[in-house]
């Protein structure tokens, strides 16, 4: 295989940047590790709907993200911000009305963020976008060279990945300890964190006046927020988790189980089973945390 670019990693930005030199001429083949592309773009689908495992909201003046949905003919909406938000104190006494502020005046992408990366995906040339193609070796004689073998040619190479993970790819000439080490230390944003997401039968809690959002100093969710598309369908609310890099086996299960305890006493009604309960009405995601 012979290319002029190669493109190794099939995230938001190996993504769009195949998608600029597809328009401008410029040959290129992507690789990908996952079996799918999106990179830490991700999504629980649910027969209402994609609810947003990776990255959700943009704002206001970030012209770059608006003309690109523009341009890829998707749409956005306001995130639900109306009614009170909550807070749990250090004790897990639950406080309400004090003014704190919620995520108003975000925006979200109509469908999911997916709906970004499958669009990107949608209008490249299948044949020059490769998913479970896990690069090795990236030699500067020979090119890429992938797990199973294969080589691709190509004068330039992009690293559209994290640092940290290109620093475990297999550089020749090998890299220096000091190049080596400044890519170990350059922290991914999030990567620290996961996404624990509970699908409900209908938003609820805007029924009771609470828009969703509440902030806990006791955890094991430091953050709650609606996370329902469109008209509040699907409606799900979700959480972010702190996770250590290499969390102990199991570790999942216990934050699954402490988290629904989290959820259940505060977005649920007494004897209402819409919305927490058991694994069939939640979604749990570790994430990318390299």
């Amino acid at each position: 295989m012979k290319t002029q670019v190669a493109i190794i990693g099939g995230g938001l930005a190996g993504l769009a940047l195949a998608r600029r030199l597809d328009q401008t001429g410029v040959d290129f083949q992507l690789f990908e590790a996952r079996s799918r592309f999106g990179g830490r773009i991700a999504a629980l689908q649910t027969p209402n709907g994609a609810v947003d495992l990776g990255p959700s909201w943009f704002w206001p003046g970030q012209q770059s993200i608006a003309t690109l949905l523009k341009a890829l003919g998707l749409t956005d909406f306001a995130q639900y911000a109306t009614g009170d938000q909550w807070y749990e104190d250090e004790t897990g006494r639950v406080h309400h009305g004090l003014g704190f502020a919620s995520m108003e005046g975000s925006l979200r992408i109509a469908g999911g963020v997916i709906r970004l990366a499958d669009a990107f995906v949608a209008g490249l040339p299948a044949d020059r976008l490769h998913n479970s193609a896990r690069v090795a070796t990236i030699d500067e004689q020979s090119g890429v060279q992938l797990a199973n073998g294969q080589i691709c040619t190509a004068p330039h190479v992009v690293l559209a990945l994290p640092p940290r993970i290109a620093a475990g790819l297999t550089f020749l000439p090998a890299l220096r300890p000091d190049q080596k080490h400044s890519l170990e230390a350059i922290p991914t944003w999030m990567a620290g964190h996961a996404k624990f997401v509970a699908v409900c039968d209908t938003p609820f809690w805007r029924d009771a006046g609470l828009s969703g959002d509440a902030t806990s100093r006791r955890g094991p969710m430091a953050e709650i927020h609606d996370a329902s598309g469109t008209n509040g369908t699907p409606a799900a609310l979700f959480g972010f988790l702190g996770l250590p890099p290499r969390a102990p086996q199991g570790s999942c299960a216990r934050d699954h189980d402490s988290s629904t305890g989290a959820v259940g006493p505060h977005f649920r009604g007494e004897g209402d089973d819409t919305c927490a309960g058991g694994a069939s009405g939640l979604g749990f995601r570790a994430g990318n945390r390299n």
